[in-house]
């Protein structure tokens, strides 16, 4: 399985992880660690995390939580790629990323 990035959501990551990296230097290179090994596993397993309620959608969109912080990597799959339309904070505007599904 290939997984394809959205710029927005590559963005997304970068902006966590300066803010990480703010609070405590080398902090945000652990998020950047975390946030590596969830699109392996989701390159690994695209199906072993849970589909994501999206009020009645019809695209299945899956989440994958980040271990160490409050993250979770959205993505939709196809049936060549899984595509991650957002790396969403998890306490912040739920679902302000479905206008960018495909």
């Amino acid at each position: 399985m290939k997984v394809r990035i959205l710029d927005v959501a590559e963005q997304e990551a970068r902006d966590a992880a300066f803010w990480y990296d703010d609070q405590t230097l080398g902090l945000g290179e652990d998020f950047l660690t975390e946030y590596a090994r969830r699109l392996q596993e989701i390159t690994d397993a695209p199906e072993r995390f849970p589909l994501l309620e999206t009020n009645g959608t019809e695209f299945l969109i899956r989440r994958a939580i980040l271990r160490r912080f409050p993250y979770a990597v959205v993505y939709q799959l196809a049936s060549e790629d899984a595509l991650v339309i957002a790396v969403m904070h998890l306490s912040q505007r739920p679902n302000y990323w479905i206008s960018r599904l495909q």
